[in-house]
């Protein structure tokens, strides 16, 4: 099974980065599949990113019971009338007159208020479908990586042996020049003979160098993915072998496709949107609003008098309140609100339609990768004997041209086919890699229970 679980990945990631760090500066670590996997979901920085709007829509979804706090606020005031107050006076003939009131005063107050509404309900689940939508795009991502990750590592070992090939051919050429070069110092063939076995030889070294620079391109794009230092050595090590599931692989059912990730981001954008109508419909119920207010003064001088002095503080209009709120605009025909409940419908209907070509599109893409993958199967199976038909054409051409019976380019040509069968064998097999990741990702399962679902 290609598909790797979260604590085998974990494993593997404290496994890997011990090796990798504790070798030395200059010698190239070995990494499998399973490590270089692991090592790039947990450095892969979009996932991070998603882990993060993860954790936040989390923490949002838990704490729904917070809509219930009421708004409080506190305040507290300090005044200076622009005009100087003025004394009143004396009440009374000959009786002392009354003090004037003090230029400053100061004001408190502290204000609750709760509204509840039906709105309310509604909210609570949009957070709750957020959150698990922003799960399916976490999973999604993890999923991308993984198999982006994979299919990487598979193309590294594709070019490891295509350079082997290339190196393999180019020993074999160098073989055959130092057998035409003896050949010539016995007078067996002419000057052209080995100058020919020359050129052939010099020529397939441009080649090797190509392909060596190309797998170096690649590594250090893989290294950068899998969050390793860049002038850190790798050496990917494995085999490309897929497994055999020609028998296996029917046409897909529609209940496999149920499972694919971006079929259930749909399903939740439905519901998602369901509440947001509700949400939008319920502006048109009442609201209950729970108020308490208390805004005791002083009467005295602030800068003066005893601020702890219970007798100068005076209530003035604090109060608790009961207050029901009805709109009555939503109610009115072509109102702002109806238009966007008409708004959210029209979405809705949207995301239907999305969702039946999304099927439409997946089984499409399920069923054209199976068909791939039979046709690559049924390929390396002729390339099989291809190869072996290859192989002994080479060796009766070696050995015929070993005895004088065959000249140099019935060799090569015989080399040539060879080496080409051989590598589009490899390309066939890492083909079929392909697109059996290609197909572990559309379902959202893997191959085994693929099969075991279609059993």
């Amino acid at each position: 099974m290609i598909r790797r679980t979260v604590p085998t990945a974990l494993v593997a990631v404290a496994v890997g980065i011990t090796a990798l760090f504790a070798s030395p500066a200059l010698e190239a670590q070995e990494i499998d599949l399973e490590t270089s996997v692991a090592l790039a979901l947990s450095s892969n920085l979009g996932l991070e990113s998603e882990m993060l709007e993860l954790k936040q829509k989390k923490l949002i979804a838990d704490t729904w019971w917070n809509r219930f706090y009421p708004g409080i606020s506190a305040r507290a005031t300090m005044a200076r009338p622009n005009k100087e107050p003025t004394s009143p006076g004396s009440p009374f003939p000959g009786s002392p007159s009354v003090p004037a009131a003090p230029r400053w005063n100061l004001s408190t107050g502290l204000d609750m208020q709760l509204n509840l509404s039906m709105q309310m309900v509604p909210g609570v689940n949009l957070a709750r479908l957020n959150y698990d939508n922003g799960r399916i795009t976490l999973e999604d991502a993890r999923r991308q990586v993984e198999r982006d990750t994979t299919k990487q590592f598979y193309s590294l070992l594709l070019l490891k042996e295509q350079i082997r090939l290339a190196r393999q051919q180019i020993d074999t050429a160098g073989r055959r020049y130092e057998q035409a070069r003896i050949n010539y110092e016995n007078g067996l063939v002419d000057e052209y003979s080995r100058l020919s076995a020359q050129v052939a030889w010099e020529n397939q070294k441009p080649r090797l160098t190509g392909l060596e620079v190309q797998y170096q391109q690649a590594l250090l794009a893989f290294r950068n993915n899998l969050g390793v230092p860049l002038t850190r050595p790798l050496e990917p090590v494995g085999t490309i072998d897929p497994p055999s599931l020609t028998m296996q692989l029917q046409d897909v059912t529609r209940e496999l496709l149920e499972r694919r990730l971006d079929l259930r981001q749909l399903e939740h954008l439905d519901q998602i949107l369901q509440q947001q109508y509700n949400l939008t419909d319920a502006g048109r119920a009442p609201t209950l609003s729970f108020g308490w207010s208390v805004d005791p003064a002083f009467s005295g001088d602030p800068w003066k008098d005893d601020l702890f002095d219970g007798d100068r503080w005076d209530q003035r209009s604090g109060a608790f309140t009961i207050t029901v709120r009805q709109p009555l605009d939503p109610w009115l025909p072509f109102s702002q609100l109806r238009n966007e409940l008409a708004d959210v419908r029209k979405q809705q209907q949207q995301n239907a339609i999305r969702r039946n070509q999304a099927v439409t599109g997946a089984e499409i893409e399920v069923r054209s990768l199976i068909r791939a993958i039979r046709a690559a199967e049924e390929t390396v199976d002729a390339l099989d004997f291809n190869i072996e038909l290859a192989r002994r054409a080479y060796e009766l051409a070696e050995i015929g041209y070993n005895n004088g019976l065959r000249d140099l380019l019935e060799v090569q040509n015989a080399e040539v086919e060879l080496q080409s069968a051989r590598f589009e064998l490899l390309k066939q097999r890492k083909q079929i890699m392909d697109n059996l990741l290609d197909l572990q990702y559309a379902l959202n399962v893997s191959i085994d229970e693929i099969a075991k679902e279609q059993q």
